[in-house]
């Protein structure tokens, strides 16, 4: 089975030494840079390839007629882009994901996942004692499952974590989280961290890009560490230099294993550092203080449905084509969300409307549309930090 024997391959993996890990990244970037005509004989070689953005991403896949997954990167930037990936990623990411959960202390227990859509392989979840779910319809029925089978820990992209232990504190029954974990993933865990440790186990985090799948995973110590053996991170400046280890720059990443897409020192939007660490006479790198996707979080009786980063998911994907960027308030006072726009072309806020009016029938609040400059778009603009104000 695909899926075991990437699991002991990243099982194996964690046990080499940073230089083991170089050695077998070089091998790979070597292998997979030449699918793209790109040479590379040193590390010399790679550091002069230059840094790339969205503008830089292929409209085709590198070899069409090869079986493959394509996904849409989140949006969160505002410049959503397909990515095309080997079919084989998708066992790569749910092995990293059970190895973060073993790391987490887990071994047979259940563990309720949260994911975008209907569960695509009920069967094989159930087997390994996963309940998986659409965090996109979050409901009693969540609640309902996680109050009667306790499971071991909480997966899935933090915002919709958020949502899920809210609505099970509501009802009453925030005993049970008492005994649960949580694996957060995707999105900052500002401020949210701190509302839900004094009710969970333990808080866990993931990090990973549409770009790169599971850029760091938990160490199970409360770090998150660099997976070497799926990619290449740096943290560079403004300029593309390296920047010294400790200090704050945007990540760059580069996959190794992504032969349908060109992924080399790919700059995302997110910001962070890293730096070497000893745990259990192992030493490793880690990412920290993250500067990235965010959102806070607001129920109150002024909205239909509790706002969180799921307000900004259509964004993307209903006017993606019309802006360029963009960046969301909630105006809770006014009843208001307010959503910062640069047009790509010409400015059109007709074909603004479908996102107003899913607002109106999701949340039950007006829109309202401004133009910003690009003097504007600071870091913390660029991640499209969502902001509730009360």
């Amino acid at each position: 089975m695909l899926f075991r024997s990437y699991l002991n391959f990243f099982v194996e993996m964690e046990q080499k030494t940073i230089t083991e890990l170089k050695n077998f990244q070089f091998q790979k970037l070597k292998e997979t840079a030449a699918k793209f005509n790109i040479k590379i004989n040193s590390w010399k070689d790679f550091y002069k390839l230059p840094v790339t953005t969205k503008a830089d991403l292929p409209d085709n896949p590198n070899f069409p007629e090869e079986e493959m997954r394509q996904h849409e990167t989140s949006g969160s930037t505002g410049q959503p882009r397909v990515i095309w990936v080997p079919s084989e990623s998708w066992y790569r990411k749910d092995a990293i994901f059970t190895r973060s959960w073993m790391r987490m202390g887990r071994k047979s227990e259940w563990v309720f996942r949260l994911i975008s859509g209907d569960p695509k392989y009920p069967l094989y979840d159930r087997l390994r004692n996963v309940k998986a779910m659409n965090y996109k319809t979050l409901s009693q029925e969540h609640v309902n499952w996680v109050v009667k089978h306790k499971p071991f820990l909480i997966h899935g992209p933090g915002g919709s974590i958020r949502q899920l232990c809210e609505m099970i504190i509501d009802a009453g029954h925030e005993e049970v989280l008492k005994d649960i974990k949580i694996h957060w993933c995707s999105e900052s865990s500002y401020s949210h961290k701190e509302r839900l440790l004094p009710f969970v186990k333990e808080f866990h985090e993931q990090y990973g890009l549409a770009e790169l799948p599971t850029v760091a995973a938990t160490d199970g110590h409360g770090n998150l560490r660099v997976v070497m053996e799926q990619g290449i991170i740096e943290i560079l400046d403004d300029d593309g230099n390296q920047v010294p280890e400790g200090e704050e720059g945007y990540i760059v990443v580069t996959d190794f294993n992504n032969y349908q897409t060109p992924i080399f020192r790919y700059r995302c939007g997110d910001r962070g550092k890293m730096k070497k660490i000893r745990k259990n006479g192992r030493q490793y790198y880690v990412l920290y203080d993250i500067i990235g996707r965010g959102v806070d979080y607001y129920n109150g009786p002024e909205v239909k449905r509790a706002i969180g980063w799921w307000i900004v998911a259509p964004i993307s994907h209903t006017v993606g084509q019309v802006i360029e960027k963009w960046r969301c308030e909630v105006n809770i006072p006014r009843k208001t969300l307010v959503l910062h726009v640069k047009f790509r072309n010409e400015e059109n806020f007709e074909a603004l409307k479908p996102y107003a009016d899913w607002v109106k029938e999701n949340v039950g609040l007006d829109t309202e549309f401004v133009i910003a400059e690009d003097e504007q778009y600071d870091i913390y603009w660029k991640n499209k930090l969502v902001r509730v104000v009360k």
